[in-house]
């Protein structure tokens, strides 16, 4: 089993994370949308309408589809913690994650 390590901003490992299960999250272009967007924010943290603000898409079911779909699998994963009560969400570095968008960009 392989496994990468999902990091916090100093450095120390939060957890680890499948590799698979990190492969089958960025199949899907809304979530690796979502991590594009919290990768640029200063600080790891954003709140969730500055995060809506800046994704591509303009479909009305979105914000939904975000609260209950993808920062769930994000926060399962240990990609994310969302704050619901404050509508902030912090996003905790994984250098898998880097590399594979990475090289999505570059091909397309």
């Amino acid at each position: 089993m392989c496994e990468c390590q999902i990091l916090h901003s100093d450095g120390a490992v939060r957890c680890t994370c499948e590799v698979d299960e990190i492969l089958s999250l960025l199949a899907d272009s809304r979530r690796r949308s979502v991590i594009e967007v919290l990768e640029s924010a200063s600080g790891n943290w954003m709140d969730r309408e500055t995060l809506l603000d800046s994704l591509p898409t303009t479909e009305d079911d979105w914000a939904l589809e975000l609260a209950h779909v993808h920062l769930p699998l994000l926060e399962d994963r240990g990609l994310v913690e969302y704050d619901a009560r404050t509508e902030t969400i912090r996003y905790y570095e994984c250098e898998l994650v880097s590399n594979v968008l990475g090289s999505i960009e570059r091909a397309t």
